[in-house]
């Protein structure tokens, strides 16, 4: 046990040195943490024989299992929140997948939150997201794909038919085929016609990593409410419905927590009937897409009030990376100077307090950055707060929302090993016809990144 508190001791000072002491760029400290992570897991997996799965570490325990069984005996409430959540995923076409049990109630309920979500909840976290990793045109290529760009209200009603027909499932199905073929689209004209199209086209999706592009410590502990809402619910109901859960515990990427985890007896799952199957399946995105819900009410409860504890900041529109915020210039916060009268000595170089970390520009002889800004005021989503303690609650609590949705809603597309793959999978008897939703749906998801391996 000594020799295995000072390697721990060892990881978390080269972990902390590597993120907190060294300049180089952020894919170079994610990638030596990475090489670190991996190399403390296979210790710990080949020396001392720890349970893991595709190199990751699992703490088991008992207990989690104790707790799932307590929250299993409220049978009633997690059974009507998984009907609920079918009718928020897949609109009116819940009455097919739950036929068994869906009721008015569940329906009604399910179709007033998806409004709730819609209309309030998913307008903030995407603009959370764009506030913390500078989605910003990215954030655009979201609003196109979707088809409210341009459409007016034909594209509107269209939108309001998807939802009602196919809930968030149909709708975020259709986002991500329509801007895989922008994004595939671009890629032909790159390859065929000599184009620099695929450099130049928004990626219609990132990869969120505390660290990297989400704030350490902060995305952390999101991913870790994420992922365990998820999972814990996936297990309430899968013992509901008679199926044995195995074990369950925390996930570790090298010294770091990045997870819960459950582990039902999958073939007694996939011998379940057709509702039951999917109550199991549905109630993990159903759980991230109530807590968005949830923590949209605290988030906004502790935003609201506290407007006058924040400060403004500068929005980048050229010169910077799109999406760039600007908090503090050489230390002195952007509230606090007079842009009328502001000027900097030319040839010097110039700290840039920002959202992406510190960036240090250099002015020309006019004193000059070459950078264009708009001023957000402290009202703002994108506002950050003077208090250090309050701008981690903040973000915390943004994080949550936002991971939260994002979770729910991506896990119900019909992509291998996503929960609305088995969804399709439980309920389509042809398996070519599985087959083929799935790894459709796939490559379109794929195409979505592509665009940010060229940039």
């Amino acid at each position: 046990m000594i020799v295995l508190a000072l390697m721990l001791a060892i990881a978390v000072a080269l972990f902390y040195l590597i993120v907190f002491q060294t300049t180089m760029p952020g894919s170079w400290k994610f990638a030596l943490c990475a090489i670190e992570m991996i190399a403390f897991n296979q210790v710990l997996i080949r020396r001392y024989k720890m349970p893991s799965e595709l190199g990751l570490v699992l703490l088991k325990s008992k207990k989690g299992i104790e707790a799932i069984d307590k929250l299993a005996r409220n049978e009633k409430m997690f059974n009507f929140m998984a009907d609920v959540g079918s009718t928020m995923s897949y609109g009116l076409l819940s009455l097919h997948y739950m036929k068994k049990n869906a009721t008015w109630k569940s329906v009604l309920a399910g179709l007033l939150m998806l409004g709730f979500l819609t209309f309030f909840v998913t307008p903030v976290a995407l603009s959370f997201l764009l506030y913390i990793i500078g989605l910003g045109s990215a954030g655009k290529s979201i609003g196109s794909a979707s088809g409210l760009s341009d459409g007016g209200m034909l594209g509107a009603g269209f939108l309001g038919a998807l939802l009602l027909v196919g809930g968030l499932f149909l709708l975020v199905t259709f986002g991500v085929i329509y801007y895989g073929l922008v994004v595939f689209k671009a890629l032909v004209m790159t390859v065929f016609f000599g184009t620099n199209a695929i450099a130049t086209t928004n990626p219609g999706g990132d990869i969120l990593l505390p660290g990297v592009n989400l704030p350490f410590f902060e995305g952390i502990a999101a991913l870790i409410v994420v992922l365990a809402v998820h999972e814990v619910c996936h297990a309430v109901l899968a013992r509901i419905a008679k199926i044995q859960v195995l074990s369950s515990g925390i996930v570790l990427f090298g010294i770091i927590p990045i997870g819960a985890f459950v582990e039902p007896d999958e073939k007694k799952l996939a011998r379940l009937e057709e509702g039951k199957r999917t109550r199991v399946l549905v109630a993990g995105p159903t759980a991230n897409m109530l807590s968005a819900g949830l923590f949209f009410i605290l988030f906004m409860a502790f935003f609201l009030p506290t407007a006058d504890l924040r400060h403004g900041v500068l929005m980048a529109s050229s010169g910077l990376p799109s999406g760039t915020l600007v908090y503090e210039i050489n230390n002195v916060s952007v509230d606090q100077i007079d842009f009328e009268k502001f000027s900097l000595p030319g040839n010097s170089s110039v700290e840039l307090l920002t959202n992406r970390g510190e960036i240090i520009k250099q002015t020309n002889e006019s004193g000059e950055m070459g950078i264009s800004f708009s001023l957000t005021e402290a009202g703002s989503i994108f506002s950050r707060y003077a208090n250090p303690f309050l701008q981690s609650i903040y973000v915390i609590l943004g994080l949550c929302l936002a991971l939260n949705f994002v979770v729910g809603t991506v896990n119900i597309l019909p992509v291998p090993l996503f929960d609305g793959y088995g969804i399709v999978d439980a309920n389509i008897k042809n398996r070519f016809v599985v087959k083929a939703i799935g790894y459709g749906t796939l490559f379109f998801f794929v195409l979505n990144f592509l665009p940010r391996f060229f940039q």
